[in-house]
């Protein structure tokens, strides 16, 4: 009995040497970062997460903890956003945080960047609803936050739990520092509380939610993750157990369909994708 037990132990302690010490692929497909639920930033392809990912640590938040992260459009830059409002630059290379500014009177649940305002949606605790200005390259004419009041049901009803937001049309423009004349953008978001899909109407407040349908995928705050890169290619990632699943998401009906890789034993309750150039 006392063999098996040793045999045991020097197995389990020969495997995470080997998780350890592990050397990642090059990744494939589409390049995606994720926030770990241990604060680490997760750099992976969604063609093979397991295989792809690198784990970095984020530094220079102080005693701030990020709940989200996104890539803004017109830099190419990864930003995440504390629960407290600060909004930092990370470096996608070593994961030095830099703070540009804070988000006034927000509890942060979600954010994501909207490629034709070049400012940051915001989605916060009790259905709250803010707009961004962000230091860098700030858009003239705004500054700081601008409160847009609540996201409601076209019934007039505040009944949802937003987790995770993301825009269309969403592309690498920091060559011209804009989006293209002439592009438009639609904001999705995620209700955790029904695990539907929602379209929000109508700009520049984006706080009218229209529900397009079932994701048939447990969503939670701090679990979920969700962004859009192109024109419209959504993906959603959720922790089940220890592992992370990865889904595309038609937006026209909510569907998610599982990706043939997940990340095993990483937890991510946030999800960005690098842009390509439009």
């Amino acid at each position: 009995m006392k063999k098996v037990a040793l045999l045991t132990l020097i197995s389990t302690v020969a495997l995470a040497s080997c998780n350890m010490n592990r050397t990642p692929d090059a990744p494939t497909g589409q390049l995606a970062y994720g926030l770990s639920n241990d604060g680490k930033l997760v750099t992976f392809g969604l063609g093979n997460p397991d295989a792809s990912y690198v784990k970095t640590d984020i530094t220079g938040l102080g005693t701030d903890t990020l709940v989200d992260l996104d890539v803004r459009n017109t830099d190419g830059k990864l930003y995440g956003v504390a629960t407290s409002g600060k909004v930092f630059m990370i470096s996608t290379e070593n994961g030095a945080a830099t703070v540009d500014s804070t988000i006034a009177n927000a509890t942060v649940v979600a954010v994501d960047f909207n490629p034709a305002a070049n400012r940051l949606r915001v989605a916060g605790t009790n259905a709250k609803n803010f707009r961004h200005t962000l230091m860098a390259d700030p858009v003239a004419g705004t500054t700081g936050t601008t409160d847009d009041g609540a996201f409601v049901n076209p019934d007039g009803t505040i009944n949802v739990n937003l987790v995770a937001a993301a825009y269309t049309n969403s592309f690498d423009n920091s060559a011209t520092k804009a989006i293209a004349p002439g592009t438009t953008t639609t904001l999705y978001t995620i209700d955790g509380s029904a695990d539907t899909l929602i379209m929000n109407t109508v700009g520049p407040q984006f706080n009218t939610l229209v529900t397009m349908g079932k994701l048939n995928v447990d969503v939670t705050a701090g679990t979920t993750g969700f962004d859009i890169a192109g024109a419209n290619s959504a993906y959603l990632s959720s922790v089940s157990g220890n592992d992370t699943n990865l889904y595309t998401v038609n937006l026209t009906s909510g569907a998610t369909t599982a990706l043939s890789g997940k990340l095993t034993g990483v937890e991510l309750k946030s999800l960005a994708l690098k842009l390509a150039a439009q």
